[in-house]
This record gives C-alpha cells, sequence and structure tokens, in this order.
C-alpha cells in the first residue's frame, strides 16, 4: 500500500468521524466515493464498514438512553435479511460496476437528502420498518452505504434530534457486526484494508472529537448542505472515471 492511499485515508476518515458524529449518519457516503478516487472501490468499501463500525460505539454509548428499541428492531431484523445479498452483490459485480453502484446511490441519496428534507410519513408499520431495514441492508451490504433509506424513513416521523440520531446508530450497529463478519467469511479483510484501518484509527477519534464540537457551534442545515455538496462532486467524479 502507498503513502498516497494512507494519507489519503487519514485526511478522508476525520473528515467522515466529523459528518457522523454530528448527524448520526454519513460516515460511508464521505468515506467510499472519496476513498474510490484513491484506492480499489471494494476495499474501500470494506475499511468503510469497518471504521463505521468503530466510530459507532462511543456514539451509541452516549445516545443509548433515546433508542426506541421496537423501532430499532423491527429496522434491524430487516436488514439481516438483505446484508447477505449486498454482499454477494458487492462479490459479484466488476470494480467498474460497483463504481457506478457507489457514485449513483451517494448522488441520489444526496439529492433527496436536499431536495426533500422532510418525506410525508406515511403509515408506520412493522412491515414499512422491515421492508426499509431490507432495503438499507442490501445497499449497505454492497456498497457500505445503507443510511439513505434508515435516513428517508425517519423524515418526517422522527422530530426528535436526539432520538434520531440514536436510532441511526441503534440500527447500524447489529448490521455492520454481521457484514463485517460475512466479509472476512468470503475474504475481503486484506491485511492492507486492516493496515488502513489502524493508520486511520486516530483521525476517525480526532474526527468525532471535531464533530461533537461542531454540534454544539454550527448550524446543522449548513453544515449539512456543505457535507452533501462535496458528496454530489466527488460522486460525480467517481461516476465519470468509472464510465470513461
Amino acid at each position: 500500500m502507498s503513502a498516497d492511499i494512507l494519507l489519503a485515508g487519514i485526511a478522508v476518515a476525520f473528515l467522515a468521524a466529523a459528518c457522523y458524529a454530528v448527524t448520526g449518519f454519513g460516515f460511508a457516503l464521505v468515506m467510499t466515493p472519496l476513498m474510490a478516487v484513491a484506492w480499489d472501490v471494494k476495499s474501500a468499501v470494506v475499511t468503510s464498514v469497518i471504521l463505521s463500525t468503530l466510530a459507532l460505539l462511543p456514539l451509541l454509548v452516549e445516545a443509548r438512553a433515546h433508542v426506541p428499541v421496537g423501532r430499532a428492531s423491527m429496522l434491524v431484523l430487516g436488514s439481516f435479511a438483505g446484508i447477505p445479498l449486498g454482499v454477494v452483490i458487492l462479490q459479484k459485480l466488476e470494480s467498474d460496476a460497483l463504481q457506478v453502484l457507489v457514485a449513483a446511490t451517494v448522488i441520489v441519496a444526496a439529492l433527496l437528502l436536499y431536495f426533500r428534507p422532510m418525506v410525508e410519513p406515511g403509515t408506520d408499520t412493522r412491515t414499512t420498518q422491515l421492508a426499509t431495514g431490507f432495503v438499507s441492508g442490501v445497499v449497505g451490504g454492497s456498497t457500505s452505504m445503507g443510511g439513505p433509506p434508515i435516513v428517508i424513513y425517519l423524515l418526517g416521523r422522527e422530530h426528535q434530534i436526539a432520538v434520531f440520531r440514536a436510532t441511526l446508530l441503534a440500527f447500524f450497529l447489529p448490521g455492520s457486526v454481521l457484514q463485517i463478519a460475512i466479509l472476512a467469511g468470503v475474504g475481503r479483510i486484506t491485511w492492507d484494508i486492516l493496515l488502513l484501518v489502524a493508520a486511520a484509527l486516530p483521525a476517525v477519534v480526532a474526527g468525532l472529537f471535531a464533530g461533537a464540537w461542531l454540534r454544539g457551534h454550527v448550524e446543522a442545515e449548513r453544515f449539512r448542505t456543505v457535507v452533501i455538496a462535496v458528496l454530489i462532486v466527488t460522486s460525480a467524479a467517481v461516476l465519470i472515471s468509472a464510465i470513461f
């Protein structure tokens, strides 16, 4: 692994962790497309899964009192059914095709989150929760970016920021652990990935502290807009690179 890839991973991990600490989601949305520019996209996906899981643990401990256990449980059960299918997609797709899938996923999710910050909630049933979890599991298993389906589901249904954030964090932990186990089982966790994880971990910790500071000093809407703009521009670059 080159020094350039290590430095890129450290810088991107810091930015991803800061976004994660502010919003409760977005680690993979930042990490995966940016790392795909500098590195193999499949390795970027696996690295993002591992680092986001490590970043999640302290955030969930902080937010645990606000977790709605019933809703989070149904979402997690749905994701358990979708994650294996997502990993199969990760295994089968060529790198260029996966780059297109990653970039397109981020662009569509970012545009939805920007233009539709609030959506009509509709009926909130267990079937809806299981289906949302399943879709998130498939997307997360193949691209590491399972957050957007859950975020879109919660928008309009949950107006308390603390509960919104806690639901996302509680949802991600079990699925991420399962995903890491499956990725290890199919041989996707390499020594290069573990090296980058070890090198980027201090940056993740620093990013979590920076995000906690930002959460108290910067308007969430302004920060969200900047992050979405970066995601769209970066993902567009990945998409163009993969196609041409």
